[in-house]
């Protein structure tokens, strides 16, 4: 845990330095965002490079670290904070001095607390985070590489992903062998996200309070805010979308090297976390392009182009070399004409969503969206085309494409996007809050019909929030809080007065460190016996609990290959003990798609239509071969087969490896099973 704590100062105060001492960009909260922006920068590029060279472990990563903040000392040395470096953030004022401003604050307090606590003292359920999100950084840190494993039984493309959501995660997990922090690993990029929203709506001239109200009731829209339970990387998406976007509008008033070198990492980040990002990346590339080269500022625009691609181009350049395309798996095929060959088209990733799935209806009603979506951001989507209009007929064409930015955003994700999920909508939630503000503010909405509009905001999307005991929890801690944080205030303003602020601030970390040191010790623990417990809680699949419970439970250090559903990560078990793999059912192995040159994917609305695609012939698990899988199982020195039932079928099924060891009961001896799993002793 100290470690932990260690790295992130070490990172975090050489990103301080270089923002306050160098950059000087002069706003508080733009600072701030540009110290996050170094912050991840530094991590991935930290890990890229150690990835990169095989040395990607936990004391490399320390002392790269620690070698770069001495280098950032060295160069600081001589150069001093400037005045905003001490500011306050204008939310500090707002929360002393406005009642409505300080009852937000409660609810998001309040309600976040315990979802984070939760989050912190159980295991994790997210389905991609057992899938990819936290089994890739495991066998990062095993075989100190950037290598990633095929995810089965499944979608196969996330082994070709970026994989900057990813490397923040082993950087979460790599000191404490758990997934402890890294559960919650999506939480500096919610602050992030919302501290965008504020400077983007300053930016538009909103006054403090609007612009507050525009990054609250963002962070409080139900879908978005329940992201803190799963370590997925769409909150990081957001973030780094409404940064970028921040910039960008920097960039339009002074178009000048520290807001491109700021923009430029945080979309480097930003393409570098998710594929889809490079459709929404286009609507922030294609205006700063524009501008860099009306400009002629040839020498910010390679800036961008070197930073994009250090930042945002490893796992597209890996995928090019692997397999001549950036966008493997995918087959690229524009107007008829292909692109980029790959392997699966993209009515394979829209095969299991249908039309009613991109319903407007759906999406304001049935997606969590709160009375967010309805008040104020669809409205705001379609006003602001209005507005666009008239920009133009202005000649500001840079504000009017900015108005429009929400429709584009929207049809890029309706019909450039195959996937259906609302959850790549959320950067399009907090520009539509700022906007909606904006305008609001505009057409002087009279100001006690807006605050009783956003208070009954707040308090509908809060019920959305939690549910049972968690809400009755979360009710609890808004009421204690609405009564105790004043005067917490007052007894803060007197030891200000007194001089000693700065140590009651140490202080309280202080505590919140202990408080965190003492969960991680019982989180590891009670880590697996948690994922039992947890069961009515998270609604995860009871038979799988019960099997990971049991393996970790009677397994010191094991050789595990696993087959069926793509639920790798807790078969690694308490401290990553065991070694997880897919041991292949033909005579090529390690599986990988690209090894497999004339294959191809595609399937149906059905799940069995998926799994009997991927035993077609020339497909990673065509081929069977008994006597290859054995060799398979005995070259890794495999002590158990833990055999899940396929994923999504109509009834239970297994794959070939389940009957393959029950007729060869001499070499795999059953000693779990359930309804869903069965689980062999290995004897090669």
């Amino acid at each position: 845990m100290i470690l932990l704590f260690l790295m992130n100062f070490m990172v975090l105060a050489a990103a301080w330095l270089l923002v306050f001492k160098i950059l000087r960009l002069g706003g508080l909260v733009d600072s701030l965002l540009a110290v996050f922006v170094f912050y991840f920068s530094q991590i991935v590029l930290s890990e890229l490079i150690l990835g990169r060279y095989a040395k990607l472990s936990l004391t490399y990563l320390c002392l790269l670290n620690l070698a770069i903040l001495i280098a950032v000392i060295f160069i600081t040395a001589k150069k001093s904070f400037p005045g905003n470096a001490r500011q306050k953030l204008p939310f500090l004022n707002q929360l002393i001095e406005n009642k409505l401003v300080f009852f937000l604050f409660c609810i998001t307090f309040a309600f976040g607390l315990v979802k984070i606590i939760i989050n912190l003292v159980n295991p994790p359920f997210g389905w991609d985070s057992l899938n990819y999100h936290f089994t890739f950084p495991v066998e990062w840190l095993k075989n100190a590489n950037l290598d990633t494993p095929i995810t089965i039984a499944d979608d196969p493309s996330p082994s070709y992903y970026p994989i900057n959501g990813s490397l923040y995660y082993l950087w979460l997990m790599a000191p404490l062998k758990n997934v402890f922090f890294a559960d919650i690993g999506q939480l500096p990029f919610f602050f992030a996200a919302c501290l965008s929203v504020f400077a983007i709506s300053r930016r538009m001239r909103l006054d403090y309070k609007n612009a507050f109200y525009s990054a609250i009731l963002f962070f409080l829209i139900p879908n978005f805010f329940k992201q803190l339970s799963y370590a997925y990387v769409d909150v990081m998406v957001a973030a780094l979308f409404l940064i970028c976007l921040n910039f960008l509008l920097a960039l339009h008033e002074r178009f000048d090297w520290r807001n491109a070198l700021i923009f430029s990492l945080s979309f480097g980040l930003f393409i570098g976390i998710k594929t889809t990002a490079l459709v929404f990346g286009t609507l922030l590339a294609v205006p700063f392009l524009g501008v860099a080269l009306s400009k002629r500022k040839i020498g910010l625009l390679v800036l961008f182009l070197g930073l994009v691609v250090l930042l945002g181009g490893y796992s597209y350049i890996r995928n090019f070399i692997q397999a001549g395309n950036p966008l493997y798996p995918f087959n690229l095929v524009i107007f008829g004409k292909n692109i980029f060959q790959g392997v699966m088209d993209n009515r394979v990733y829209a095969a299991h969503f249908t039309l009613k799935d991109y319903s407007i209806a759906k999406l304001l009603f049935h997606e969590g969206v709160g009375g967010q979506g309805v008040v104020f951001i669809f409205p705001a989507a379609i006003l602001a085309a209005g507005l666009a209009i008239s920009e133009i007929r202005k000649s500001r064409v840079f504000m009017a494409y900015f108005f429009l930015l929400p429709l584009f955003f929207y049809f890029s994700y309706r019909y450039l996007i195959p996937l259906a999920n609302s959850r790549y909508l959320y950067a399009l939630f907090g520009l539509g809050m700022a906007i909606a503000f904006y305008l609001l503010q505009k057409v002087r909405f009279p100001r006690v019909a807006l605050n009783i509009l956003v208070v009954i905001t707040a308090i509908s999307s809060a019920f959305q929030l939690a549910k049972r005991q968690e809400l009755t929890l979360s009710l609890i801690l808004v009421l204690v809080s609405l009564i105790v944080f004043p005067f917490i205030l007052r007894i803060f303003k007197a030891m200000r007065r007194a001089g000693l602020a700065r140590w009651s601030i140490i202080f309280c970390l202080g505590i919140v460190f202990l408080c965190l040191f003492f969960m991680e010790k019982k989180y590891q623990r009670n880590e697996f016996s948690g994922y039992v417990k947890m069961q009515k809680y998270s609604g995860f699949w009871p038979d799988a609990t019960s099997a990971w419970n049991w393996l970790n439970n009677n397994t010191p250090g094991a050789n595990i290959a696993y087959t069926g559903r793509p639920v790798a990560f807790p078969l690694y078990g308490s401290n990553f003990k065991n070694n997880v793999f897919y041991a292949s059912i033909n005579c090529t192995d390690p599986a990988q798609l690209h090894y497999f040159p004339g294959s191809h994917y595609s399937w149906g609305y059905d799940f069995d239509s998926l799994h009997n695609n991927l035993e077609e012939e020339n497909n990673y698990r065509g081929k069977k071969d008994y006597s290859c899988w054995l060799n398979n199982l005995s070259r890794r020195k495999t002590n158990y087969l833990f055999v899940y039932s396929l994923h999504q079928t109509k009834e239970i099924i297994f794959p070939i490896e389940d009957s393959w060891a029950k007729a060869n009961p001499k070499n795999f001896f059953p000693v779990f099973t359930n309804q869903t799993i069965h689980v062999y002793r290995v004897q090669i």
